[in-house]
């Protein structure tokens, strides 16, 4: 086949293969221009997954007559005039690419009508192929309408999804705008029903609630800079996070801006997820908008078509930034205004542990039941608790002040232990115990390798172990809090364990997080009372007694109220 020059449709509805990946890719581009154009309100209206219909009206400042033409032209732009200003970019579109990518695999239009203007103007674009704009009655702002999305590029419209996929697809993009712009009204509208509508008051929290529903409310912690010795040189977060018991069994509830632009950046969730460190169980992901401000020299935001990803010049700083911020949102929460976990059946989306009122429990003569003073104060939000018994030799039940508790003992331990390392580690190592006769373990080779990689960390965290035979370790003393049992499982368990990968901010830390778990009471074991007492006041002073190090919940709660409804008394 000889060279050719391709025509011009050709080429356009091979660029707008890049820029137009599915019908949100449009909604997101047009959504990105309302708001690059000072909207203060904006209406999203999508049918049939957006194929049949995309509309996205806005009130901001709109374009004369004689830009029309311009703006469905490959590379026109009003947000740049050379390459240097990439640097100082402070628009969220720049390439001058959106609307002709758009008009050439779809039936598109514009109506705009600037400030001062006395009627407004229209061009249509028919897959394109535009016609000459003529005048039109219409409202200040911007409407852009695309229609048969791919209808010319049937190729393409096969690969899309269900369009109640498509649909998702296009509600998530504009929830994370309508959620990080606080002070523009996004409402969206799909096969002629309202999702959600925001009110533009400028409170983040309000448009969560009005994105994300009332649940969001309950649990959104602000974000701030944290103090000086904390914060990380010109990168600046603010947003909001869910508190612990606010959760998906996804990555979508977190989303992140930078410098306004909504990206995908694995580092950024990863960081995020490292803050909830052993707050969250495992499989559950926590729900933020984070955004991060930086001199925009710092991040080059023209590494993707679909301008979904950015570098950072300096992204372990960035990151940094997002876990203190979260870090210092967590540790600032309110734990006695969040409510409790019950036992009546949770959702799916809110099956967490949550923290428990802090006020002292009191005997009928107004003296305190349980094994510590009522003027201990509880920084953890959990409250003095009376043990009544154990359940199934596994769970310690108790009463407080708000009803009735249940207290997985495993959990409870690995938690209790967990401080203590950590504890030891902080201010003198954890104490030895010393064996008279050093044990001789045989390790699977897994087991071998995950003790070659954790030999440092094991020593750190009060073990004394050395190599043996082949495939063998000799171990010579272990954690003096370790209980008595079958020492050669347990190590056997926590290699296993960390040769699948650990859990931890650290490797140090996934040692200790595995030690505390497999050398921890565990269910079925039999406890007396005395026993039961003291791991609860253990449990009660811990910083996070909620969780375990694995993020698995420590305890539930049943209100004396919903007991009295089981029982039918209410």
């Amino acid at each position: 086949m000889p060279v050719r020059l391709l025509t011009d449709q050709t080429i356009g509805k091979i660029a707008a293969g890049e820029v137009v990946e599915r019908p949100a890719s449009v909604v997101k581009e047009l959504l990105e221009n309302a708001l690059d154009a000072g909207a203060g309100r904006v209406a999203v209206a999508v049918r049939g997954g957006g194929t049949e219909l995309i509309e996205v009206a806005d009130d901001g400042r709109g374009m004369p007559p004689d830009e029309l033409p311009l703006a469905i032209l490959r590379h026109a732009t009003s947000k740049l005039a050379a390459f240097e200003d990439l640097d100082r970019l402070a628009t969220l579109g720049f390439r001058g690419e959106a609307l002709p990518s758009i008009a050439a695999v779809s039936s598109f239009s514009l109506r705009s009508r600037p400030p001062g203007a006395a009627h407004g103007t229209e061009l249509r674009i028919d897959f394109g192929e535009a016609g000459p704009p003529r005048a039109v009655a219409a409202r200040l702002g911007t409407v852009a309408t695309a229609r048969d999305l791919f209808a010319n590029v049937p190729a393409r419209r096969k690969f899309l999804r269900q369009l109640s996929t498509e649909s998702g697809y296009i509600v998530r993009a504009v929830s994370a705008y309508a959620a990080a712009y606080p002070h523009v009204a996004i409402e969206l509208s799909v096969d002629d029903r309202r999702v959600f509508a925001t009110d533009g008051s400028g409170d983040p929290v309000a448009a969560a609630v009005g994105v994300f529903g009332p649940e969001v409310g309950e649990a959104a912690l602000r974000l701030e800079t944290p103090e000086a010795a904390a914060a990380v040189p010109g990168v600046a977060v603010d947003g909001w996070v869910g508190a612990p018991p606010l959760t998906r069994s996804h990555r979508q509830g977190m989303v992140f801006f930078v410098n306004g632009r909504w990206v995908q950046n694995r580092p950024l969730a990863f960081a995020l997820e490292e803050a909830y460190h052993s707050l969250l169980m495992v499989g559950r992901h926590p729900v933020a908008v984070v955004h991060v401000r930086l001199d925009p020299a710092a991040v080059d935001v023209n590494v993707h078509p679909t301008k979904a990803e950015v570098k950072f010049l300096d992204e372990r700083a960035v990151c940094r930034a997002v876990q203190r911020a979260a870090h210092a949102a967590l540790a600032r929460a309110p734990h006695d205004a969040l409510p409790a976990l019950r036992f009546a059946p949770p959702s799916a989306e809110t099956q967490r542990p949550m923290p428990i009122p802090p006020t002292p429990w009191t005997g009928p003569n107004g003296t305190a039941s349980a094994p510590e003073p009522p003027e201990r104060p509880h920084p953890s939000g959990v409250p003095i608790l009376r043990v009544l018994g154990q359940v199934g030799g596994s769970f310690i039940i108790a009463e407080g002040p708000e009803g009735m508790y249940l207290i997985d003992q495993h959990a409870a331990h690995e938690r209790v232990l967990y401080e203590k390392i950590l504890g030891g580690l902080r201010d003198r190592g954890v104490d030895r115990q010393p064996l008279l006769d050093p044990l001789v373990v045989d390790l699977a080779p897994d087991e071998l390798a995950a003790y070659g990689r954790s030999a440092a960390e094991l020593a750190e965290v009060g073990f004394e172990i050395e190599p043996f035979a082949d495939g063998a370790v000799a171990v010579r003393a272990v954690p003096a809090l370790v209980p008595a049992g079958d020492l050669a499982d347990r190590l056997r368990l926590i290699l296993r364990e960390l040769a699948e990968g650990g859990q931890g901010d650290s490797w140090l830390d996934a040692v200790a997080i595995s030690t505390a778990c497999h050398t921890s009471i565990r269910a079925g074991q039999a406890l007396s009372l005395p026993e039961m007492r003291e791991l609860v006041a253990d449990l009660e002073r811990s910083s996070q007694p909620r969780a375990c190090g694995h993020g698995r919940p420590t305890m539930l709660h049943m209100t004396r109220g919903e007991l009295e409804r089981q029982f039918s008394r209410r």
